[in-house]
């Protein structure tokens, strides 16, 4: 069984810090696999485009 845990503030960086915590995971790991500074801020800012817009924004 999964156990699934909220990731704080304090855990993410400039890179994470305003992504969902699926996101989080994906671009750690992509950091990880070597992939360049430039392609995950491109990831993050299409993830960040592609957030639902909440009510009142």
């Amino acid at each position: 069984m999964a156990i699934k845990q909220r990731i704080t503030d304090d855990e993410r960086d400039e890179l994470t810090k305003d992504v969902d915590d699926l996101d989080k995971a994906y671009i750690e790991r992509m950091k990880e696999a070597g992939i360049s500074e430039d392609l995950l801020a491109q990831f993050r800012d299409l993830s960040l485009e592609m957030r639902p817009v909440e009510d009142g924004e």
